[in-house]
């Protein structure tokens, strides 16, 4: 084996290896936060259920106040899906940037 051998060989392991953490580390690392924060909304939101069910409804600034709260919750659940949404998107956007850069590196080899 020569030289230029070895040193494409490590070139191609020290590619994988590149291409696998930026596919797997942070796509992994951002998804648990979001499923993090997500868990705590969850836990977060049935707090709010059950004091808001235990509450006479009184007035008409108490019954707004229970109905903004819902409203909140449910607008930070809709966030926190546009949030996985957007998150996997870019996860697909980046495997097809990294295909491609592959394909290209493999046809640009062969010509050579």
């Amino acid at each position: 084996m020569t030289y230029k051998d070895l040193m494409d060989k490590v070139r191609h392991w020290d590619n994988i290896i590149a291409k696998w953490m930026m596919r797997h580390l942070y796509y992994i690392f951002f998804q648990f936060i979001l499923i993090v924060l997500f868990i705590f909304w969850f836990i977060n939101i049935f707090t709010v259920i059950d004091l808001s069910s235990q509450t006479k409804f009184a007035t008409i600034a108490e019954r707004a106040l229970i109905a903004q709260t819902y409203y909140a919750a449910i607008g930070i659940f809709i966030l926190l899906l546009i949030a996985f949404w957007v998150l996997y998107i870019f996860n697909g956007i980046q495997r097809m940037h990294h295909t491609l850069k592959d394909v290209r590196y493999h046809l640009t080899r062969r010509l050579k």
